[in-house]
């Protein structure tokens, strides 16, 4: 029989505030947690009006050598205002939720527990409040409190410490033994060494301590605030139909204001002045706002790409690249928007999303809220950023308008933007060694001058677009311009590079490279000459000799198969480059990584006073430096590829390195050419094995590249391209717009726009071209020449037109016909790469 006026004791079981240490969260989540805690101080002393100055938060960590000795503190300390007795029991209460939702990190005071209790079984806290006499500590201890099943924790009124006169301090103590769950928690974060700490910190903390109002320290240094490494808003690219598209957009807009309840949170339907759901009548509104930037960073990367989302000060997610760059359509279809034309990304930001609902572990946004789905939709639309997919023509988002300026990085320069130099044998610009990027981001990160704005990195993206001009001197004298190297002036004798005469006497301004002087006479030589060493083969000569006795080369001259003079002039290719490259032996084992790195010369690879060059010259040690001339015999010619000769002299290295196998137990095995074959497969099968997926793939791609610039290209004539199209290609059109999820209701307003042409087949691209071939050419599609020439005129212009048009439909039939008729023939093949490579060769970028 139930009594009345029983109760049931509601005070959860210990083992409970133990589960709660099981709580999945990351090490430094966990520290950012107490951090957190800290910055609210500072924050709530600035809401009610208390000068806190110079905020301070200092964490200590200890040492892994007192981790295996189950010694030393995790301690986080801050200068805030402290806390009263009442502020720290609700603190340290498990599940209770105090702090103010809308303007402090902390939003739930489990986070507290279940931080601490993650990191070490024993967690003091020590309060003081700066009128104040005494301090307030109180000792949370698991183990006790799981064997007494008591929850009361006795309060210590103690004097405050000479070096607290007001603040918090948290001490976490007694690291879990091995067979817990927790026993690796601590030991990891102090395993990831005190400057990555200070890193991460700087990164999710970065809004707060570039402002410089709160410094973090981690065992007395300071962790400094990170920077993405972007475009000034005033560089810019240009594009078809979108105009200039800048490098970096700002924002600060408000999309919404809610009405929220200032105790429950809930929220407050307009005219009511009471919660609905408490009662309270404390209603405040609430901004959605959002606040930040986003960008271009200065260089690529297949990882460091993406958004930093921030609230109040802290980035609950770095580099968040789902939400912005993956889109779900209506039918639960996830579509990848970017990349999309390789592995390397580079749209940055930081965006503020301060009013949005975070997870109770602060790992990420409430993605299902209406605040986070209307934030992403003023961000990066409501559609996929792909143009060709629904709905894509009314997004005007920031994202969007970045994707379309900057998918692709197709040219080093001003067209897209990227860093590259003139590749004169070649004649077109090539992109910047990923060396070179490192190189300049270790600049921008210690902020030198010209790196760290965008100054240094614009001249490279400059000088991609031009072969260099051979700079020329002004002579002071007549004006008259000189080539910079000569030493006086062409035209009036002027001297322009001089050296004053070694006569004492005389010293006389003459030029630099006068044997003797004009005005006195006098040699420029010193008496005393030593024995010079030829660079070229090495003998030692007398110093009276002016040319090498041994080669004849003059004294001074460089050798140009020395590795100083090779690289001066050429610049590295990352894509033959192989870093750490390491094969499986002839037993089983692996060989030593070493990296290989390839340069492409600008000049002939030749000996002095040899006529014929070499192929390639490697010099072998700790590395594998290898320069490679491009335009010799063996690769014009012979059709051999760079890849196979690297791979030649690597396979040899590797050879040699590992003698050892070369004995009858493993013969057959450890041979060139089998080491050679496991290079190339392993770094460039890509790239080398022409397979016919591999074909239909690109020619996919270069009809999907054409189609894009159609509509605009042939507007004019859209609609009787239309009306005259077979009704096979009508069909096949209409199938590829519901594959790609188009909508034919709108194929009205897509035949006068052109739209439509985003959707022909391959047939319909080979007979548009055979009616409008003008259209393709002068920059059209391709960079030729075709309608007019100032040379070519009549009968002579239009067999030369007839001779272009029919090279190219021949190619662009070749490339149909082996997507149409899926030929698998290697000959056929060869053919069709032949074909493709010809018509992308002049498409214009």
């Amino acid at each position: 029989m139930i009594q009345p006026g029983l109760f049931f004791d509601f005070t959860p079981d210990p083992k409970v505030l133990i589960a709660l240490t099981h709580t999945p969260m990351l090490p430094l989540d966990a520290l950012c947690e107490l951090i957190d805690n800290a910055i609210d101080s500072f924050q709530a002393a600035k809401l009610i009006g208390v000068k806190i100055d110079n905020p301070l938060i200092s964490i200590e960590l200890p040492r892994n050598s007192d981790l295996n000795k189950n010694v030393g503190i995790v301690r986080i300390r801050d200068n805030g205002p402290g806390m009263t007795a009442e502020m720290a029991e609700k603190s340290i209460k498990a599940g209770f939720s105090g702090n103010n939702p809308y303007d402090s990190l902390g939003l739930f005071g489990m986070g507290f527990n279940i931080s601490t209790g993650k990191l070490g079984r024993v967690t003091r806290l020590l309060t003081a409040r700066k009128d104040e006499k005494k301090a307030i500590e109180v000792i949370i201890d698991l183990d006790n409190i799981n064997q007494s099943k008591n929850y009361q924790l006795p309060v210590n009124i103690v004097d405050k410490p000479r070096e607290v006169n007001y603040g918090t301090v948290i001490e976490i103590s007694h690291w879990w033994p091995e067979g817990n769950a927790n026993s690796q928690f601590v030991k990891r974060l102090i395993q990831y060494g005190l400057p990555k700490v200070r890193f991460e910190i700087g990164r999710r903390y970065a809004s707060v301590l570039s402002k410089r109002e709160i410094r973090i320290l981690v065992n007395g240094e300071p962790c400094e605030a990170f920077e993405h490494c972007v475009w000034d808003s005033n560089r810019y690219v240009e594009r078809k139909g979108h105009g200039q598209i800048q490098a970096r957009y700002d924002f600060d807009h408000i999309i919404g204001v809610q009405r929220r309840c200032g105790n429950c949170t809930a929220l407050v339907p307009t005219g009511l002045i009471e919660c609905p759901a408490c009662k309270s009548s404390s209603i405040r509104s609430v901004e959605e706002r959002v606040k930040g930037w986003v960008g271009i960073q200065r260089f690529d990367d297949s990882t460091e790409y993406g958004i930093d989302l921030i609230r109040n000060g802290r980035a609950i997610r770095i580099a968040e690249k789902t939400a912005f760059f993956e889109f779900v359509d209506e039918f639960k279809k996830t579509i990848k928007d970017y990349p999309i034309d390789g592995p390397y990304g580079r749209i940055v930001g930081e965006v503020h999303l301060n009013h949005v609902p975070v997870d109770f572990l602060k790992q990420d946004f409430q993605r299902s809220s209406p605040e986070w789905q209307r934030a992403i939709s003023y961000l990066r639309g409501d559609s996929s950023l792909q143009p060709t997919q629904p709905g894509a023509g009314q997004n005007e988002s920031y994202i969007y308008k970045l994707f379309q300026g900057f998918r692709r990085v197709r040219k080093p320069g001003k067209s897209d933007l990227y860093m590259g130099y003139w590749d004169k044998e070649a004649n077109e610009s090539k992109r910047i060694s990923r060396d070179v990027e490192k190189e300049y981001y270790q600049k921008f990160l210690v902020k030198l001058p010209g790196y760290y704005d965008d100054s240094e990195w614009w001249k490279l993206v400059e000088q991609a677009d031009s072969p260099p001009l051979e700079e020329l001197a002004e002579c002071p004298a007549c004006s008259a311009q000189n080539l910079k190297e000569h030493d006086t002036c062409a035209v009036c004798g002027f001297v322009l590079i001089g050296k004053p005469c070694i006569n004492p006497e005389c010293e006389n301004e003459i030029p630099k490279s006068a044997h003797s002087c004009p005005e006195c006479g006098m040699s420029q030589h010193p008496k005393v000459e030593e024995p010079w060493t030829c660079q070229v083969c090495g003998m030692k000569n007398r110093a009276a000799e002016k040319n090498c006795t041994s080669c004849n080369e003059e004294k001074g001259s460089e050798n140009t198969l020395s590795k100083e003079f090779l690289s001066k002039n050429a610049n590295k290719s990352d894509d033959l480059s192989i870093p750490g490259c390491s094969i499986m032996l002839a037993d089983g084992t692996y060989s030593s990584p070493v990296n290989v790195n390839v340069y492409i010369t600008q000049l002939s690879i030749k000996a002095n006073q040899q006529q014929e060059g070499v192929p390639l010259i490697a010099f072998k040690g700790e590395e594998i430096d290898i320069y490679l001339d491009k335009t010799h015999k063996v690769y014009k010619s012979f059709r051999i590829r760079p890849e196979q000769m690297i791979a030649a002299e690597v396979a040899l290295y590797i050879y040699d390195m590992n003698r050892r196998l070369s004995g009858k137990q493993y013969q057959g095995q450890h041979t060139l050419s089998n080491i050679e074959w496991q290079i190339l497969n392993s770094r460039w099968s890509d790239k080398l094995e022409d397979s016919p997926e591999k074909i239909r793939e690109e020619i996919n791609g270069f009809f999907a590249q054409l189609k894009e610039k159609l509509p605009e290209l042939l507007k004019e004539m859209a609609v009787d391209i239309f009306n005259e199209m077979p009704e096979g290609q009508k069909k096949a059109m209409v199938d590829n717009m519901l594959n790609q999820s188009a909508d034919i209701s709108q194929l009205g307003d897509m035949k006068e726009s052109g739209a439509f042409l985003l959707y022909i087949d391959e047939d319909g691209i080979t007979d548009i071209f055979k009616r409008y071939p003008h259209i393709f050419f002068d920059g059209g599609i391709w960079d030729v020449s075709y309608s007019s020439s100032a040379e070519l005129t009549g009968n002579i212009l239009q067999q030369a037109q007839i001779r272009i048009r029919n090279i190219y439909l021949n190619c662009l039939n070749d490339i149909a016909n082996y997507i149409k008729y899926r030929f698998s023939e290697a000959s056929i093949g060869q053919k069709t790469r032949l074909s493709l490579d010809f018509l992308q060769q002049k498409v214009m970028k």
